[in-house]
């Protein structure tokens, strides 16, 4: 166990660190949502509806409904990272959620993804890799059934 006052050094850093975190991923998802209005963007039917108070966000598109959500943890180091979890809402045979796939990110918002092209680290403090990240998992989500 940690002493008293190491204790709290660590959680007041955490409550911080996530802080900082959940910002980034507000960012992320308002990059999102101001690049998919519906009068500008050349792709049609793709909605958005936030909820970051509950940290996440909804997109719909072709009949299938992601949920973004964002959370934190711990590094070995002791460090936080963000992570967002993309899962994919059903309904039948009963209803639920299944995982399609996710991603994790640093406080300077590099995240464990790579541009396919020049093999560069995707950043979520950027609108059009923003973009990209939600529209993979919108492309993933079309092929399940």
């Amino acid at each position: 166990m940690l002493k008293w006052d190491q204790l709290h050094e660590n959680l007041e850093k955490a409550a911080e660190s996530h802080q900082q975190l959940a910002s980034r991923f507000n960012r992320f998802a308002m990059f999102v949502d101001d690049q998919l209005l519906p009068n500008t963007f050349h792709i049609k039917g793709i909605s958005v509806v936030m909820h970051l108070d509950h940290g996440f966000f909804v997109t719909t598109f072709a009949g299938r409904t992601l949920h973004f959500v964002f959370s934190s943890s711990a590094t070995e180091s002791g460090a936080l990272i963000g992570n967002i979890r993309c899962y994919l809402k059903s309904e039948f045979p009963e209803p639920g959620c299944v995982e399609i796939g996710g991603l994790n990110f640093t406080g300077s918002g590099q995240t464990n993804l790579f541009e396919p092209e020049n093999k560069a680290p995707i950043t979520i403090d950027n609108d059009l890799q923003s973009l990209y990240v939600v529209l993979h998992f919108i492309q993933v989500a079309l092929s399940k059934a």
